[in-house]
């Protein structure tokens, strides 16, 4: 009979430190809507259609584990689900890692990750991951990047704060110009950072690419928040690095975006300008205006509804004719976060 209690006391001892770790929070997000799309495409061709669209829908697991009192691992799985199971496809990857937080320095993460210059969009983009509005749809930045080795600073006197992330090339790179390969072989073939200010009412970043997705850029986001009402404001200039000589290729974008909430209704509108400028005379224009209204049924579920309208200019090399693309977008849909 001892010997019985002696290997369950035994074998309990083993098994507590198991027990310790926090459970993981399971974890997701549904939103889906029905879009209604006018497209002009000039000469008298119109392309009119209705979609059912799943906006980045989401599930996913993430946790923590006190190691000591000064270390925390904490780890992420997240992947995007098809809410309408557009052909077939389903469970595309999103974030995931694993990385080690101390209290005072910071946290290190290792995987798959928004890139900071993603992450310093913050709120300004009012139509964040839908389907057709989203600004990913009109200019670069909006990355998440593989073999990421990204450090996010704790808050500096409570209002500074940084993101980093180096990129390995692992020698997979091509010169965008030549479609050679570029043996790169370095912990950080790229880079991507972003430096931030943000108190109670008013945020600030800048965020800098570097030959990421054979990409420079840069990236200001200001945001001001006043009661009820909140104003945003983004410009960024981009261009591919490893241009030949001679070569041009640039982009410019600006945003303006703003927000009121009035209880359970929170309206929201959004303009957005962009060139692209290739050399020669050759450049795309975008402009992209457009409006929303959310109704916020409880914290984790609203009704939504968006306008917009986008025109997109194509101008060839001189003397030649511009093209218009003119398209409304209407679309009203659901959210449920759990």
């Amino acid at each position: 009979m001892k010997r019985q209690l002696l290997a369950v006391a035994i074998a309990t001892a083993t098994l507590l430190p198991l027990t310790a770790q926090a459970a993981p929070t399971v974890y997701g997000r549904l939103n889906l809507s029905v879009d209604y799309m006018d497209q002009d495409l000039g000469a008298g061709v119109d392309g009119k259609v209705w979609e059912l669209n799943s906006n980045s829908s989401r599930i996913g697991v993430k946790g923590n584990e006190k190691l000591t009192e000064e270390f925390t691992a904490v780890y992420k799985a997240e992947w995007e689900v098809q809410g309408d199971m557009a052909g077939g496809k389903d469970l595309d990857a999103r974030e995931r890692y694993i990385g080690l937080k101390h209290f005072q320095w910071g946290t290190v993460r290792l995987g798959h990750i928004d890139s900071p210059f993603k992450n310093a969009e913050d709120d300004i983009d009012v139509f964040n991951d839908t389907a057709h509005l989203d600004m990913g749809k009109f200019i670069y930045g909006q990355n998440r990047l593989e073999n990421s080795i990204n450090y996010v600073s704790p808050k500096f006197l409570d209002v500074f704060g940084v993101n980093l992330t180096l990129q390995p090339g692992e020698g997979n790179a091509k010169n965008p110009s030549t479609g050679a390969g570029i043996n790169e072989n370095h912990i950080a073939d790229a880079i991507s950072t972003a430096l931030s200010y943000e108190d109670d009412n008013l945020y600030l970043s800048f965020a800098m690419d570097k030959e990421v997705t054979n990409m420079d850029a840069m990236r200001f986001n200001a945001r001001y928040k006043m009661g009820d009402a909140t104003v945003s404001a983004m410009y960024q200039m981009a261009e591919p690095s490893n241009l030949a000589a001679g070569q041009t290729d640039e982009e410019t974008a600006m945003m303006f975006s703003g927000s009121y909430k009035m209880d359970a209704v929170t309206v929201r509108g959004e303009v957005l300008v962009a060139n692209h400028d290739m050399g020669g005379g050759k450049e795309d224009d975008t402009t992209l205006i457009g409006v929303g209204v959310d109704y916020n049924f409880t914290q984790a579920t609203k009704a939504f509804a968006n306008l917009a309208t986008s025109n997109m200019e194509k101008t060839p090399a001189a003397g030649a004719k511009s093209t218009d693309t003119d398209t409304t977008y209407i679309g009203f849909g659901m959210e449920t976060r759990f």
